[in-house]
């Protein structure tokens, strides 16, 4: 049997319209970060819709009578015994009655379950006295919910009443979490909301922020899901913190929702209106403001639901008209400090003197290991590690530990350095250039001198550590510092040679064999080549006319003439060039001139005494 047309087209359309709003959603998953999240919002935002609906919808457990708030829609099975048992599923009316048959109607719209039962029970038992009858919730109803603000679908959305708060928010940012979206910069939310609004071919709407314009407008403001505002029909408003939620997992900082609730989440400028945390938490950050904040109720945000016990010392810094004040808070005051916007907190570990240290390389179990800081050695963590490999390079070995940091005194935030390693290559080296302006302002150093001086100052440092020594028995011990580093080379036999040579790489180490060997073996000296230095093992670098016996695992390093790596190095260098040599010829012009003066004089002298001869 052949469809209508009408309904051919109808499903076309409809099978369309489902094409272009999947695609969509794909886009904006890839925009917004990773196969997880992609994932995450093709499998939740095509189950939204129905996973608050219908017998199917999730429930947290049985449904509790004393909080449900029954409303037009609810479904209730109602059975009657006897010798035909009648089962029958009735209907709350739009109303808000629920009629039941031979029994009567009763008006049951927000009023909470077990107050309708109890009553409808009563009147069961009074008209069927002799058989068993009941009436029970078989299907939650279905409502909207209007949402709006830094949403990605604002408008109404299907829930029912089992639905929290966290499940609105959810329906309106295309099936990703709050705690998702918040992990994402800001630059990462922009482009999320761009690609939502492409995908529905929303024109631009001057001044609608919520539909049509980024996420993070010019001033970067986030979204506030500490000061989520839920209004009700009767015109009450409840704050809603969902990150206390997903900190604490306390279903009453995110509760259910009612038919028609409007949910509004808010923007807030992390420059103004908010509160900081950072230190020993594993959640530390800018969390938007609310009235009734306390030290712990923040602290409860970035340490979970055992902050109250930690026993951890928090400092309060709050800015004032007379500078910068700090407060030390003791475990008991953190429930009874209110907090003000702008205020920051730090925590400091509860153990001062514990840390870790990382050993890398030639050992049996190379890990990070907890330490006593001041208290544990070199030699207990080889112990920890498990010792030493038969083909450790042990002369190669060596400590490395981390720049200097700011204090927490100082700043909240650890001091950005310019080579963090997690940088691009273009960005660290831009950033070394800065740095190098901003360490050496005052010196007399060359601009390629001034990088060099940064990135050896700002680089992890080695401590200087003859390291076959420090672990022989009776050696002075070496003690540890928190984030320090231990690296145990292998000794791989071989000498690596590399720079201008022409085949450069690892060479077999041969006991006696000279440096010229070596780079012979490497294909000999490229054009350009120049001077040759050892690097040894424990990282100095010596000429190669001063260096001593080559060992395995030293490094043989033929130079270049200067070239720039850059255009902004290159033209550095070429106008650092080009003033050493206006300064070689003024300096020329100047010994020039002295030895033109004293040749004047001497011949004005020779004459001035031929003269003085002839007279005579």
């Amino acid at each position: 049997m052949i469809a209508p047309r009408p309904l051919v087209l109808l499903f076309h359309r409809v099978a369309v319209l489902a094409c272009i709003s999947v695609l969509g959603q794909a886009s904006l998953a890839q925009l917004i970060g990773g196969s997880d999240i992609q994932s995450s919002i093709l499998q939740r935002q095509l189950s939204t819709a129905s996973s608050f609906t219908g017998s199917s919808a999730p429930l947290e457990g049985p449904v509790d009578p004393d909080s449900y708030l029954v409303g037009p829609g609810d479904g209730f099975e109602l059975s009657i015994g006897g010798m035909i048992p009648l089962s029958q599923r009735i209907t709350v009316s739009a109303g808000g009655t629920l009629v039941v048959p031979d029994v009567g109607s009763f008006y049951v719209a927000d009023r909470t379950l077990r107050s309708v039962q109890s009553e409808v029970r009563s009147e069961l038992r009074r008209h069927f006295r002799n058989v068993d009858s009941d009436i029970v919730l078989a299907e939650p109803r279905q409502f909207y919910v209007h949402v709006s603000g830094a949403v990605l679908i604002p408008g109404r959305h299907i829930m029912n009443p089992i639905a929290r708060v966290e499940d609105a928010l959810v329906a309106a940012m295309g099936g990703v979490s709050p705690q998702q979206l918040r992990s994402m910069t800001p630059s990462r939310q922009a482009l999320a909301i761009r690609a939502y609004n492409a995908s529905q071919a929303r024109a631009p709407e001057p001044g609608n922020v919520t539909r049509t314009n980024p996420l993070i407008p010019e001033a970067e403001y986030l979204p506030a899901f500490r000061n989520v505002l839920v209004t009700h029909r009767d015109g009450t408003v409840d704050r809603v913190d969902i990150l206390q939620y997903y900190a604490t997992g306390s279903i009453a900082a995110n509760p259910y929702l009612r038919d028609g609730d409007a949910v509004s989440l808010q923007f807030f400028n992390p420059a103004e209106g908010c509160i900081g945390i950072a230190g020993a938490v594993p959640e530390p950050g800018i969390y938007d403001y609310r009235p009734d904040d306390t030290a712990l109720s923040i602290l409860t945000l970035a340490l979970g639901p055992e902050a109250a016990s930690a026993g951890h010392d928090v400092r309060l810094f709050r800015s004032t008209q007379d500078g910068m004040q700090a407060q030390i808070l003791q475990p008991f005051e953190l429930a009874s400090t209110a907090l003000e916007q702008g205020d920051r907190l730090f925590v400091l570990p509860r153990d001062m003197n514990t840390g870790m240290v990382e050993i890398v390389g030639a050992t049996h179990f190379p890990s990070s290991y907890p330490i006593r800081v001041g208290e544990t050695t070199l030699t207990d963590l080889l112990e920890m590690a498990g010792g030493l490999l038969p083909d450790a390079l042990v002369r190669g070995a060596y400590l490395e530990r981390g720049p200097r940091k700011l204090e927490p005194a100082a700043s909240l935030e650890e001091s950005q350095l310019a080579l963090e390693p997690t940088l691009r290559n273009d960005i660290r080296e831009s950033a070394i250039s800065s740095a190098a302006f901003d360490l050496t302002r005052l010196s007399t150093l060359s601009y390629v001198e001034k990088r060099y001086l940064a990135r050896e100052l700002l680089d992890k440092q080695r401590v200087s550590v003859d390291f076959e020594a420090a672990i022989r028995e009776g050696a002075s011990p070496i003690y540890l510092q928190d984030g320090d580093r231990v690296v145990v080379p292998f000794d791989l036999g071989s000498v690596y040679v590399f720079g201008q040579v022409l085949r450069p790489g690892h060479i077999p180490y041969v006991s006696g064999q000279s440096v010229e060997n070596y780079i012979a073996s490497a294909g000999g000296r490229a054009s350009g080549a120049t001077d040759t230095y050892v690097l040894t093992a424990l990282g100095a670098v010596v000429p190669a006319d001063q260096a001593g016996p080559i060992d395995s695992g030293d490094l043989v390093f033929v130079n270049r003439l200067l070239v720039a790596e850059d255009r902004s190095t290159q033209s550095a260098v070429i106008q650092q060039r080009n003033m050493e040599l206006q300064q070689e010829r003024a300096r020329s012009d100047a010994r020039f001139r002295i030895i033109s003066a004293v040749l004047s004089s001497i011949t004005a002298t020779a004459l001035l005494i031929n003269v003085f001869l002839k007279t005579n």
